[in-house]
């Protein structure tokens, strides 16, 4: 487009220049000629312009076009988005409501479980509470055997623990229930302080 410019610039130069050069006072064939020529230049400077005129209108419907359908595209795209925005809003709404519902009922089954573990803990601790009851001349007598602690009873679960296995693999792996693998951490945990 540049190169047009430059060419409309260059002919309208030489236009000037030659109308310049041409003599004013002469008439007959050469004034009749250079007459000639000038109209001539001019007609190819108007169809030049003419046609000029009409590519900058082809350009600006072409832009008109463009602009049009970027604009559809666009409302397009927006109204996509608004859709997409309120499917995400539904799915936060509906996973909201499972994961309450997940949370309700891992706590009960936690506390059925948690309940069925106090009570072996419970039996297991007043064993020991008979036991350690018993008369001290048979422990004196005999000598004194190592505590037992709660690691001493369950090796592999403390072993799982120490490399970091979660609960539920713990439990996978020993065949507990999860809420028996819990009470006896804290009980390790209670017997260690």
């Amino acid at each position: 487009m540049n190169d047009a410019w430059l060419y409309v610039v260059l002919l309208g130069a030489a236009s000037v220049v030659y109308a310049f050069l041409i003599p004013k006072g002469k008439t007959g064939p050469k004034a009749t000629g250079s007459d000639r020529v000038v109209r001539e230049v001019e007609k190819t400077l108007e169809q030049y312009m003419a046609e000029m005129e009409k590519e900058n209108d082809d350009l600006v419907n072409l832009l008109v076009q463009i602009r049009q359908e970027t604009g559809a595209k666009q409302s397009s795209l927006q109204e996509q988005l608004g859709e997409m925005r309120s499917r995400l809003a539904e799915m936060e709404r509906t996973s909201g409501k499972h994961e309450a519902r997940i949370e309700q009922l891992a706590s009960a089954e936690m506390s059925a479980v948690d309940t069925r573990a106090m009570q072996e803990a419970a039996r297991q601790l007043r064993n020991e509470l008979i036991e350690s009851a018993a008369p001290q001349q048979v422990q004196v007598e005999t000598e004194p055997e190592p505590e037992d602690s709660v690691r001493l009873r369950y090796p592999q679960l403390f072993e799982l623990h120490d490399q970091g296995k979660s609960i539920d693999a713990i439990a996978k792996a020993i065949g507990l229930q999860r809420g028996e693998i819990q009470l006896i951490l804290r009980l390790a945990k209670r017997e260690e302080t």
